[in-house]
C-alpha cells in the first residue's frame, strides 16, 4: 500500500501537491511530534530571522489551552524562561550592577547599516522581513528593542509580540543570576503563578492599563487568563479589586490600572518600553518593605537609627511546619552562606540566593575569629563567665574571654547576654575536649521577628599549641590560646555621670607570648562608641621585659558598658580579642550625707567618715557581695596577681591590714620623670602603697615621702596625686553605701605653721580634687578648712575625761615635721591663742639639720635594726618579707623612714601584737636613751608653759595629746609620770602650785593620730559647730590675726631675718636655751628621774656634760638648713617658726642621740 508523506493527514493524492494558502493554527497542530512532546530544545529550522519570537509566541498559545498551564516540556521552558527576563527587567532596580540595557533603534539601526557599502545587504534584507512580517510580529508599531546584557552575553530583550524573549541559547546553570529566591535564570521552569506576587499584579496591571496588549500580544493574555484561576484566592481578590478583572474586555478597568502601576512601581529609567507601552519596576522602598517583613529580621533591644538587618545561618533546618519566611518565600536550607557573600561591607551586601542589596549579618559579624582562655576561673559576681558548662571531666575549670565582636551591642544591652530567650541562654560556652585538644563552642542566640524565634549562630574554637590563631576556614574554626593577665577596676559602681574610673591591667603573658602586647579597648552606648583619648589616659608601669610582668593603668573619665582585651604580637598585629562584662553594682542614690575628714600629716595621714549625724569612724571600704572597692577579672586570691594589685593598684579592702592611719609616702615608677611629665595620675603613674612597711613594695617603684611640706613644682604634682586617691575612696563609700554625692562635705586641716598662700594653695587643690572626683563645686559649707590643732579639742571637750568647762586647757599635737599648740579659757567658743613650731617627733626620729641622711650610723638606729633583724632572721618563713622591707628601708638611709617601720612593725599582721617586736616598748625600756625622750617632752611643756605665762593665761587644767608624735608620751612614762612631770614644769614656770582638783595630762593613746578627724567632725555635726568653724577661719585669714603667735622666749616678741645677723640676739637665744637646760636638769634631780623613769644615771651623767654644747652652732645651724630656699625674703619679714628650739633639735641629735649609748 503506498504511503503518503505529508505534515498532516489532510492531505490527498499522489505527487507534488500544490497549496494555496500557508498552514493554518489548526494544520500545525495536527503536525505529529517525533518526540512525544518531550524535548527540551526549540525547533531551529524556522526560515526567519524572528524565530525566537515566533517560538515564544506559539509557546505560550500552546500553555493557554492547557487549564494547568503545563504542555510540552519546550513551550513550559521558552515560557518560563521570557518570564525570568520580564523579572530581570522588573528587578533591574536591584541588577543594574549586574546587568546592563542595550538599545536598538529600529530606524537609527537600519539607516546606519544601509549608509555602510559592507553592510548595506544587510540592511535591506533586515528591513525587507521587517515590513514583510509587520502584521504578523507587530513591528509597524515597534520602534526599539531593548537588550538585557551580562559580560559580554544577550541574556533576553523585549519583544513586540510577548512583549519579552529569552535569548536563543538560554540554558540552565549558564548564569549566576538570581531571578528568585534562591534560584538562578533558566535554571527553573516555573509558570507566572509561582512567582512573586508584586510581579505577578505587575504583569496583570500592564495588560489592564494598556488594554490594545490583549490584542498585540493575544497569546500572553490568553496565558494571563489561564493562569488567573491558579493563583491564590486572596491575591485573585487583589487584582479584581485594586487592579481590574483580566477576562474582561472593557476599558473601565484602565485608569485604575493605570493608577495601580504608578502608585506601586517606578517607570524604568532611559524609556524602555515595548510597542510603545513603558515598562515598570519594582520600587526599592517596596523591597525593602519586603525584607523588612522577613522572620529572619533582627529584634534588638537597643534603638537602632538605620535599617534592620537579617540574621541568617547556614543549616537552619527549621520543620516545614514552623518554616521561617525568608524574602518571597520560606527559607531553603539549600541556600549556601558563603565568606565571600560577607566579605564586604554589611550595607552592600545582596541576601543570598536573592538580587536585593539589603544588610544581613551572621556568625562572622558576631563572634571573632579566636579566642582567649584565662589561666583562672574568673569572677562570676562581678564579670559574665558566658555561662560556661563543662562537657567533659578531662577539661580545666579556667574561663574564657568573650569572643564577641563589638557589633553584637549596636543591637544588645551588655545585661541581654546573661538573659534567655525561649528557655534557652542567649549566649553560652561549652568547654569540652575533642581527642586530645581542648575546644570550647560559643553559642550565641539573636532573638528575630518570627514570634519567639532566634538564630542559633555558633563557632568552635580548638587550642593552639604554638600561639597560631588564625582562622581555619577549610574546617570552619576557631582557635584559642591561654593569655597570663589579670584586670581590676576602681571604682566597681556605677553611676550616671560618674567620672574618674580605674582599671589595672596585668600582663603576665610569657613563653610563646613574650613578645606579645596587652591592650584594652573601652566602649559605652553600644556598638563602636570608643572611648577616646580624650576620655581614657593610659600609662605603663611595669615592663614585662624588664620585670617578666607588665602593668598599664587606665584612667577612664566615664564609665563604659565593657571592655575588649586586644592581644597583639611583636609586628603590632592583632591577634586575638576578648570582650569583658562587668555586672556592674549600680549606684541608688540615697538621702545620707557623708562628712569626711583628711588629716594630711608629715609622716601618716588618717581619714575619718561619718554618715549623717552619726559617729566618725576611720574609713572601711569592704569587697563582699557584689558591693566591693574593687572588682577583679580573677576570683578569690591569687598571689601572682595580688602582689601587683596591692603594690601598685590598691588593695582589696580597705580596713584593718590596709587602710588608715597611714604613711604619707607616694609609691611611683621610678622611671617616671615627676619634674616634667604633665600630670601624675593617681592608680596609674603613683599610687597610695597601703602595703607601705607592712609588705614589699615591688621592684621598680619609687616611694616618696615628705610630701607634706616640700615646695618643688614634682611633689606639688604629687600631693594631688595622693589626695585624689583619697577623695575617690571617700567617693566609692558613698556610692557603695548609696549616700548622696551633691551632700558629700570634706574637712581638711592645716598647720599653724603653714604659710597663708600655701593654705590658700591648698585649698585651691583641694576644691580642683573635689569637683573632679565628687563632681560638685566646692564652696565654704562642703570644703571645709580647720586648723589642726584646734580639731583634737574639739574630740576632748565631748569627752568624759574633759575637765576644762571651767578652766584653761590646752591641747597639744604633735605631728612628725610639726607641733601645733591651741589654748582655750573656760567655756570660750574660740581659742585664745594659736601657735606652731617646727619641734616635733623628727626631732627625735629624723636627721635633724643635715640634708644627708644618716640613718645607716645613728646610734639608736643601729642598735634597734640590729635588733629586728636578729628576729626576722629567727625565723624567715615567718618574717622574712619583713626582713627584706626592713633591708630596703635601711639601704635609703633615712632616719625618720626606718624609726617610721621599726614604730609600724608592732601593728603587722604576722606579729600579731607580741610585744617583743614593740619599738615603743624597747625605747621605753632604754635606760641610756630614755633622757632623751624626757627631755623633748618637757622642752614642750616649758614652751608652752612660758608662751601661756606670757599671756597671762591661767594655768591649763589639762593638757590634751593628739597626733603621731605623741606616741613619744608613752616612750617617757605612764599616766601618773606624765601627769606629775607635767604639773611640775607648770607650776616652777608660775610659781605656783596647783589646787585640791589637780592636773591631768590627756591622751587618747590607741589613736592619737585619729582625733584630729574624729575631733572636727564632731565639730561640724550640727549648724552650731560649723559657725564656729567658720568664724575661726575668718580670724585665721587676717595676716594681723591676733590670735596666732609665735613666742621667742626672749625680751623681743616679734623677731624677723635680720635679728638672725645679730650676734647679741642669738647670744640671747642661747642664754635661753641654757637657762632652759638648767631648769631641766634641776627638775630632774628633784623627781629623781633615775628612779622615776629608769634614766641610766651614767647617761643622765652624760646628759649634763652634752647638752649645752656647741649651741650657737645648732641655732646657726638650724637657721641655714630651713631657710636654704628663702633668698628671697625680706630683712624686716617676720620669722614664723621659734627659733628658741633650733638649738635644742641639733643638741638632741647630734649631742645626745650621738653620744647616749
Amino acid at each position: 500500500m503506498s504511503k503518503i508523506l505529508s505534515y498532516n493527514k489532510k492531505t490527498t493524492g499522489e505527487g507534488w501537491i500544490s497549496l494555496n494558502s500557508q498552514y493554518n493554527a489548526d494544520e500545525i497542530e495536527m503536525i505529529a511530534d517525533p518526540n512525544g512532546g518531550l524535548a527540551q530544545t526549540p525547533r531551529t529550522a524556522i526560515p526567519s530571522p524572528f524565530a525566537q519570537m515566533d517560538l515564544v509566541k506559539n509557546a505560550f498559545s500552546r500553555l493557554a489551552a492547557h487549564a494547568n498551564l503545563q504542555g510540552e516540556l519546550m513551550d513550559e521552558k521558552l515560557v518560563a524562561n521570557a518570564l525570568d527576563v520580564a523579572q530581570l527587567f522588573f528587578n533591574y532596580g536591584e541588577l543594574h550592577n549586574l546587568l546592563r540595557i542595550v538599545e536598538w533603534n529600529k530606524t537609527t539601526e537600519l539607516e546606519a547599516l544601509k549608509q555602510e557599502p559592507q553592510h548595506r545587504l544587510l540592511g535591506d534584507t533586515l528591513e525587507m522581513y521587517l515590513e514583510q512580517d509587520k502584521d504578523a510580529f507587530n513591528f509597524d508599531r515597534m520602534d526599539r528593542l531593548f537588550f538585557l546584557v551580562y559580560g559580554n552575553q544577550v541574556v533576553g530583550s523585549t519583544s513586540p509580540v510577548t512583549l519579552f524573549m529569552a535569548s536563543p541559547n538560554a540554558r540552565e546553570g549558564m548564569y549566576k543570576i538570581p531571578v528568585g529566591q534562591n534560584i538562578n535564570i533558566f535554571d527553573e521552569w516555573r509558570p507566572l503563578w509561582e512567582r512573586n506576587e508584586p510581579f505577578i499584579k505587575y504583569i496583570y496591571a500592564l495588560f489592564t492599563a494598556y488594554p490594545e496588549l490583549k490584542k498585540l500580544c493575544g497569546e500572553v493574555n490568553r496565558y494571563l487568563i489561564t493562569c488567573f484561576p491558579l493563583l491564590k484566592q486572596q491575591l485573585q481578590e487583589i487584582i479584581l479589586k485594586e487592579i481590574g478583572n483580566p477576562t474582561a474586555l472593557d476599558t473601565e478597568s484602565v485608569e485604575k490600572a493605570k493608577t495601580f502601576l504608578e502608585s506601586n512601581y517606578s517607570r524604568m529609567d532611559d524609556g524602555v518600553e515595548a510597542l510603545g507601552i513603558p515598562f515598570f519596576c519594582a520600587r526599592a522602598e517596596d523591597i525593602q518593605a519586603a525584607i523588612q517583613a522577613s522572620d529572619f529580621r533582627i529584634v534588638p533591644s537597643r534603638e537602632v537609627g538605620d535599617c534592620l538587618p537579617l540574621v541568617l545561618q547556614n543549616h537552619l533546618n527549621a520543620p516545614s511546619s514552623d518554616a521561617f519566611r525568608y524574602v518571597t518565600g520560606a527559607w531553603d536550607d539549600s541556600i549556601e552562606i558563603r565568606p565571600t557573600d560577607y566579605a564586604i561591607p554589611v550595607e552592600k551586601r545582596v541576601l543570598p540566593g536573592t538580587t536585593h542589596q539589603y544588610p544581613w549579618l551572621t556568625v562572622n559579624d558576631f563572634l571573632q575569629p579566636s579566642m582567649i582562655k584565662l589561666d583562672y576561673s574568673l569572677d562570676r559576681d562581678s564579670f559574665f563567665d558566658g555561662n560556661l558548662t563543662i562537657a567533659n571531666r578531662e577539661v580545666d575549670n579556667c574561663d574564657f574571654l568573650l569572643p564577641l565582636k563589638p557589633l553584637y551591642f549596636k543591637y544588645f544591652n551588655v545585661n541581654d547576654l546573661w538573659g534567655t530567650i525561649g528557655g534557652r541562654p542567649r549566649f553560652e560556652l561549652v568547654h569540652g575536649r575533642l581527642g586530645s585538644v581542648d575546644t570550647v563552642k560559643a553559642v550565641l542566640r539573636i532573638p528575630v521577628q518570627k514570634n519567639g524565634a532566634y538564630i542559633t549562630l555558633q563557632r568552635t574554637y580548638i587550642e593552639s599549641p604554638d600561639g597560631e590563631l588564625s582562622y581555619d576556614v577549610a574546617n570552619d574554626r576557631g582557635r584559642f590560646v591561654t593569655v597570663p593577665f589579670a584586670l581590676s577596676v576602681f571604682p566597681f559602681v556605677r553611676a550616671p555621670g560618674l567620672g574618674q574610673y580605674n582599671v589595672q591591667l596585668v600582663d603576665r603573658a610569657l613563653g610563646a607570648l613574650e613578645n606579645s602586647r596587652l591592650s584594652l579597648e573601652f566602649f559605652k552606648n553600644g556598638y563602636l562608641q570608643r572611648l577616646d583619648e580624650q576620655e581614657v589616659v593610659v600609662r605603663d608601669r611595669s615592663l614585662k621585659n624588664d620585670k617578666r610582668v607588665g602593668s598599664s593603668y587606665y584612667r577612664l573619665e566615664t564609665d563604659f558598658d565593657y571592655m575588649n582585651v586586644v592581644l597583639t604580637d611583636e609586628r603590632g598585629n592583632q591577634v586575638a580579642v576578648g570582650t569583658v562584662c562587668p555586672k556592674w553594682a549600680e549606684y541608688i542614690p540615697g538621702y545620707d550625707a557623708f562628712t569626711f575628714a583628711v588629716d594630711f600629716g608629715t609622716t601618716n595621714t588618717h581619714v575619718e567618715c561619718m554618715k549623717g549625724e552619726g559617729m566618725p569612724e576611720p574609713i572601711r571600704v569592704d569587697s563582699t557581695g557584689k558591693d566591693r572597692l574593687l572588682a577583679t577579672l580573677y576570683n578569690g586570691e591569687s598571689i601572682l596577681y595580688d602582689v601587683i594589685i596591692k603594690q601598685e593598684f590598691l588593695p582589696k579592702v580597705i580596713g584593718e591590714d590596709y587602710g588608715f592611719p597611714q604613711r604619707t609616702v607616694l609609691s611611683e615608677c621610678e622611671r617616671m620623670d615627676a619634674r616634667n611629665v604633665d600630670n601624675i595620675i593617681a592608680l596609674g603613674d603613683a599610687n597610695i602603697p597601703f602595703i607601705y612597711e607592712k609588705e614589699s613594695i615591688g621592684y621598680g617603684n619609687r616611694v616618696v615621702p615628705n610630701l607634706k611640706w616640700s615646695t618643688d613644682i614634682s611633689t606639688a604634682k604629687r600631693v594631688k596625686a595622693y589626695l585624689t586617691e583619697v577623695a575617690l575612696l571617700m567617693r566609692t563609700k558613698v556610692l557603695l553605701e548609696n549616700g548622696d554625692l551633691q551632700k558629700t562635705r570634706l574637712v581638711w586641716f592645716y598647720p599653724l605653721s603653714m604659710k597663708v598662700g600655701t593654705v590658700r594653695k591648698m585649698q585651691e587643690t583641694w576644691a580642683k580634687i573635689f569637683k573632679e572626683v565628687f563632681g560638685v563645686s566646692a564652696d565654704d559649707h562642703n570644703l571645709i578648712q580647720m586648723p589642726e590643732s584646734v580639731a583634737p579639742y574639739y574630740f576632748y571637750k565631748g569627752s568624759s575625761r574633759f575637765r576644762g568647762a571651767a578652766s584653761t586647757v590646752a591641747s597639744i599635737d604633735i605631728g612628725g615635721g610639726s607641733s601645733d599648740v591651741v589654748v582655750y579659757e573656760s567655756n570660750a567658743r574660740q581659742p585664745v591663742v594659736l601657735t606652731s613650731f617646727r619641734f616635733a617627733a623628727n626631732v627625735l626620729f629624723g636627721d635633724g639639720f643635715s640634708e644627708i641622711p644618716h640613718g645607716d650610723t645613728n646610734p639608736m638606729l643601729v642598735k634597734y635594726v640590729d635588733y629586728f633583724k636578729r628576729l626576722f632572721d629567727a625565723d624567715d618563713d615567718k618574717y622574712g618579707e619583713l626582713n627584706g622591707i626592713l633591708d630596703d628601708i635601711t639601704s635609703k638611709k633615712k632616719s625618720e623612714d626606718i624609726n617610721a617601720f621599726l614604730f609600724s612593725v608592732i601593728n603587722n599582721k604576722v606579729i600579731k601584737d607580741n610585744d617583743v617586736f614593740s619599738y615603743n616598748q624597747r625605747l621605753n625600756e632604754d635606760g641610756a636613751r630614755k633622757i632623751i625622750f624626757i627631755y623633748f617632752y618637757v622642752t614642750l611643756i616649758y614652751y608652752v608653759a612660758n608662751l601661756m605665762k606670757h599671756h597671762r593665761l591661767e594655768m591649763p587644767r589639762s593638757v590634751m595629746f593628739s597626733g603621731t608624735g605623741a606616741k613619744v608620751l608613752d616612750i617617757v612614762g605612764q599616766q601618773r609620770d606624765l601627769d606629775l612631770l607635767t604639773q611640775m614644769v607648770f607650776e616652777r614656770v608660775y610659781d605656783k602650785k596647783y589646787d585640791a582638783d589637780g592636773f591631768a595630762v590627756v591622751m587618747e593613746k590607741r589613736e592619737p593620730k585619729q582625733i584630729t578627724c574624729r575631733g572636727a567632725l564632731l565639730q561640724v555635726r550640727d549648724n552650731g559647730g560649723t559657725a564656729q568653724v567658720f568664724e575661726l577661719n575668718r580670724l585665721m585669714d587676717n595676716f594681723d590675726n591676733p590670735l596666732k603667735m609665735n613666742y621667742s622666749m626672749i625680751d623681743k616678741e616679734r623677731l624677723v631675718y635680720d635679728d638672725m645677723e645679730s650676734d647679741a640676739l642669738r647670744a640671747k637665744l642661747v642664754d635661753e636655751v641654757r637657762r632652759f637646760n638648767n631648769f631641766f636638769i634641776s627638775l630632774c634631780d628633784d623627781i629623781h628621774v633615775t628612779d622615776r623613769f629608769l634614766v641610766d644615771l651614767k647617761s643622765l651623767n652624760l646628759f649634763k656634760e652634752l647638752v649645752n654644747k656647741d649651741l650657737e652652732h645648732h641655732l646657726v645651724n638650724g637657721w641655714n638648713f630651713v631657710n636654704k630656699n628663702q633668698e628671697d625674703k625680706n630683712g624686716g619679714d617676720a620669722i614664723e617658726d621659734t627659733m628658741f628650739f633650733y638649738p635644742i633639735i641639733g643638741s638632741i641629735r647630734d649631742n645626745l642621740i650621738e653620744n647616749l649609748n
